[in-house]
């Protein structure tokens, strides 16, 4: 592709059956409703942007692109990603030297980082600046394949069927149906808190904000989405993103009393408030006691008191739903009384 402007570019991805807009210098669409953009409308512009540095389209059912966005400059990682999801025809390198290889489209949906740990993401929706884009930072280039590659594309193998645990993409089965003023709005920030701590930048939130507000059944205003994700990125970069990242929270007069008076209970209730969400059951086993170096007795001793301060009318303490079963034990040394009817005959 060696043409220099927008309107050329344009032409280049319209004759592959692909709508495209222009995209400035920072990355950002140059038009609105860019997302409903088709050959038709995408021609209608191309003449009134010619001098636009780069340019862009939406991945996804409009398209038939999906592309494995490969947030690494090391081609290692992009070699371990077309060995696990299918090589491809077309690979592209972004402005920062990151890699996107595209595969033809078959329902996928934009994940961010689906699998722990691996700079990966899966842009099955969205939009993404494309070659031979040129922005602040660089170029953009395909360094194997070309456009002409588009309709032999192999789809994506391998791809996850849902979001991993990090990144939580967890919507509604009423999602298509929200509306303001039915908790559309809370949903929203919820879900966003949940993507934010997948995100590398604020762009990249926006972009993941504004592709889930458009499947909603009223999407609620621009402003509003680029408010809210805002707040979020600011909660973000602060430290105070709690949504989807379980804690531990004690008030100061529970916590400090139990620190210096009973630091066995405080730490079994630091560790089932790690581990489950208020109000949920915790089973404690016999086994448990190994883990720390504690006797049973030792560790039926800190139940009994931490069940005496749930039940207990002047504590402040929630009422914690924990059980200790005996059943597996081997060897045990807590002797508990018999009913009447385990008495022997």
């Amino acid at each position: 592709m060696e043409n220099s402007s927008f309107d050329k570019w344009q032409a280049d991805y319209a004759a592959h059956g692909v709508a495209t807009f222009p995209v400035d210098a920072n990355k950002r669409p140059m038009v609105s409703r860019y997302n409903k953009f088709g050959l038709v409308g995408s021609d209608a512009i191309a003449s009134k942007f010619t001098s636009a540095p780069a340019i862009g389209f939406m991945c996804g059912r409009r398209s038939g692109v999906t592309v494995l966005d490969v947030d690494s400059t090391d081609e290692r990682v992009l070699a371990d990603a077309v060995d696990r999801h299918g090589h491809t025809r077309i690979i592209a390198r972004s402005d920062s030297g990151h890699f996107q290889a595209w595969y033809r489209h078959a329902g996928e949906r934009r994940l961010i980082r689906p699998r722990r740990n691996v700079p990966i993401d899966i842009l099955g929706g969205g939009f993404m600046v494309a070659p031979p884009s040129r922005i602040a930072k660089g170029s953009y280039q395909f360094i194997q394949g070309s456009l002409d590659d588009l309709e032999s594309l192999p789809t994506l193998s391998d791809a996850p069927a849902h979001p991993g645990t990090v990144c939580a993409e967890t919507l509604s089965a009423d999602w298509g149906r929200m509306r303001d003023g039915n908790g559309r709005n809370d949903a929203l920030f919820r879900l966003f808190g949940r993507a934010a701590h997948n995100c590398d930048d604020f762009e990249q939130l926006l972009d993941y904000a504004k592709t889930k507000n458009e499947q909603l059944g009223e999407p609620m205003e621009d402003a509003r989405v680029v408010s809210t994700a805002n707040s979020v990125w600011k909660m973000q970069c602060e430290g105070r993103n709690w949504f989807g990242r379980p804690g531990v929270h004690f008030f100061s007069d529970e916590a400090l009393p139990l620190i210096d008076t009973d630091p066995d209970l405080f730490r079994l209730l630091a560790f089932i408030k790690s581990k489950n969400r208020p109000g949920r059951p915790f089973m404690l086993t016999n086994s448990f006691h190994q883990r720390w170096g504690w006797s049973e007795k030792r560790l039926a001793r800190t139940r009994k008191r931490g069940l005496g301060r749930a039940t207990s009318a002047s504590s402040a303490q929630p009422i914690l739903d924990m059980q200790l079963s005996m059943s597996g034990a081997t060897n045990t040394k807590t002797k508990t009384p018999k009913t009447k009817g385990e008495q022997r005959h």
